[in-house]
């Protein structure tokens, strides 16, 4: 069929096709938006499969997505997306409600199958499917209309196959009894809470690009402030206003004047001239009123015996991941792999991530046992004597 044939772009064939949606057991959803520039997402294509096949909406022409909430917030259609996370937040920005429900991600079930971590959906079907998708629009402006019929075909293809690919891992989880452990780590796909950014966690990844005394930190804060008020005001990009990098070279120099400002190291050019005044002003209040409010910093020390912990704990975590057959950024986070490395002597492993959201469930059940008695020291890291060589774990005494 002619892929415009594929196009939804009136709202009365819109709110009769989300009718029908509602009787679908299983559909698959993906996104076209553009987020360079802006500072929110900007959607400009929606594409839903169901029994019938893939098809395109237009919001530019349909209107609001109000008619396709009911079913994406339906907890018993299960919505399969592949790499959900930036196509679940514009929808969530477009939604009216904002809700999504019964998420299945083809790229997390995929790391729990030994397809590895972040696999995309091009190499996904043709490894689990044996299906050779089109790749040659992925740069595609989807803000001009009229939509060419090669893109929507494009477009169309990113949801074509999803359903065929969910029933094959969908029945690999089961069969590897693998399906709990996916749905825990699925869970954060539709909780809100967990798109947003904080002005803390945006002022500790500022206050990392450099070294900041701790007097200097109110400015910084107060600058993150201002930011983040400027970006959305604008809908630019915060490093399009002002980089993490700068602002913190802003805190350490703590201008107060127009003279000191321009003279500072790797200052953007029309920067004074466009920002100038209000960031002196800002840097002003923050010298003379500091706010009683900064985040609070914990520095961590260079530690050479958390680093050879942290060591081990990769080492561990590589092997183990190989046996389960499932990627080893999923089985041990960054950040479980640090917390865990940071024990000191007398400590328990076990107290130090107790409550841990990213040690419970199929993690705790997997991993537990093993690397509480790696932390312990009843299970160490040794040379392999066969054949084979290597390396392996080995329980003393």
């Amino acid at each position: 069929m002619n892929p415009i044939e594929r196009l939804i772009s009136d709202r009365d064939t819109f709110v009769d096709f989300c009718r029908g949606l509602a009787d679908e057991p299983v559909i698959a959803i993906d996104t076209e938006f553009h987020s360079e520039r802006r500072f929110w997402p900007e959607l400009f294509l929606v594409q839903i499969a169901d029994r019938s096949g893939p098809w395109a909406i237009d919001p530019l022409s349909v209107g609001d997505l109000a008619p396709l909430e009911p079913v994406l917030a339906d907890p018993s259609i299960t919505k399969v997306m592949h790499s959900a996370r930036n196509d679940i937040a514009v929808l969530m920005r477009t939604l009216p409600g904002g809700i999504l429900e019964n998420v299945f991600d083809t790229q997390i079930a995929a790391a729990f199958l030994g397809y590895g971590e972040q696999c995309s959906l091009h190499n996904l079907l043709l490894d689990a499917c044996g299906i050779k998708s089109k790749k040659a629009f992925c740069l595609s402006d989807w803000s001009r209309r009229p939509l060419a019929g090669e893109q929507l075909d494009y477009a169309l293809d990113d949801v074509r196959y999803l359903l065929d690919l969910h029933a094959r891992l969908d029945a690999d989880l089961k069969r590897k009894k693998r399906t709990d452990w996916y749905r825990h780590e699925a869970l954060d796909l539709v909780r809100p809470e967990s798109y947003e950014v904080s002005l803390p966690d945006l002022f500790r990844r500022a206050r990392s690009t450099g070294k900041i005394k701790k007097s200097n930190l109110p400015v910084l804060w107060r600058l993150i402030g201002w930011r983040e008020m400027r970006a959305r005001g604008l809908d630019r990009p915060r490093q399009h206003v002002a980089p993490d990098s700068l602002l913190a070279r802003l805190a350490v120099m703590s201008p107060t004047c127009r003279d000191s400002l321009e003279r500072l190291r790797g200052l953007p050019s029309g920067f004074a001239g466009k920002w100038g005044e209000e960031v002196l002003e800002v840097v002003r209040n923050a010298l003379s009123d500091p706010p009683g409010d900064v985040p609070e910093i914990r520095v961590q020390r260079s530690d050479g015996a958390a680093s050879a912990r942290a060591d081990i704990l990769r080492i561990y975590a590589k092997q183990k991941a190989g046996r389960l057959g499932i990627a080893t950024s999923l089985l041990m986070p960054r950040e479980l792999l640090d917390r865990l490395a940071s024990a000191r002597p007398g400590e328990k492993p076990e107290d130090i991530v107790s409550g841990d959201p990213d040690l419970c469930g199929w993690r705790l059940e997997v991993l537990g046992g093993e690397v509480f008695d790696l932390l312990s020291g009843k299970l160490a890291l040794a040379l392999n004597p066969t054949r084979s060589g290597g390396l392996r774990f080995v329980r003393n005494g």
